[in-house]
């Protein structure tokens, strides 16, 4: 049945993707997200649950080594849910969109680098079997304490704010974390600055 139901979303993404591009063109890659966002696929479902709770472990993990928690920010969640979304619609894991958007520019479309400061990403899925729960979340999350490169990511102190995307289609769980240093105003078409060190994995 899942299978059947991956099949089923990804015949739909065929049909989003025209859409989404044709968006992108004239938008960038807000655009593209926006429109990704906006109506995912049948079989595909966002887990606001599991964003929250997956926040919630950052904060918790950063917490037990002695780091500041995160504040869970809208600012960054349609970024983040559309990464996922595009994860789990192509069958991968990654930074850059299904269509060639780099984390970069996925990020330049939501915030200003040079306001928010330090940023970066990890992303991650699990495709066990089992129910789609806290206990899988968990586990995905664990996938990123046992990498360096993500843990060190997680930990840097100079983060402050995280927004969470977490997607579910049949039994696998994608999910984006963006994380970044300071709040500041929205980005805005004419923003250019690429200052503010990024990092993801």
């Amino acid at each position: 049945m899942s299978r059947l139901i991956i099949a089923a979303a990804l015949a739909a993404f065929a049909g989003l993707v025209a859409i989404a591009d044709g968006s992108a063109a004239t938008g960038g890659y807000k655009a593209y997200a926006d429109a990704l966002v906006a109506k995912p696929p049948d079989g595909v479902k966002f887990r606001p649950d599991l964003e929250t709770y997956l926040d919630g472990l950052a904060s918790s993990t950063r917490r037990g080594a002695g780091y500041k928690r995160l504040a869970p920010n809208e600012r960054l969640k349609r970024a983040a849910r559309a990464q996922a979304l595009d994860m789990a619609l192509g069958q991968y894991v990654g930074h850059d969109s299904r269509n060639g958007y780099r984390f970069s520019q996925r990020f330049e479309a939501y915030a200003d680098p040079a306001a928010v400061g330090y940023h970066g990403e990890n992303a991650a899925r699990d495709r066990r079997r089992g129910e789609v729960d806290a206990a899988r979340a968990r586990r995905l999350f664990g996938q990123w304490l046992e990498s360096s490169g993500h843990r060190r990511n997680l930990l840097n102190p100079a983060y402050a704010y995280v927004a969470t995307g977490a997607v579910q289609v049949g039994n696998a769980l994608y999910a984006v974390q963006i994380f970044w240093q300071y709040e500041a105003p929205p980005a805005t078409a004419t923003t250019t600055s690429s200052t503010g060190e990024a990092s993801f994995y």
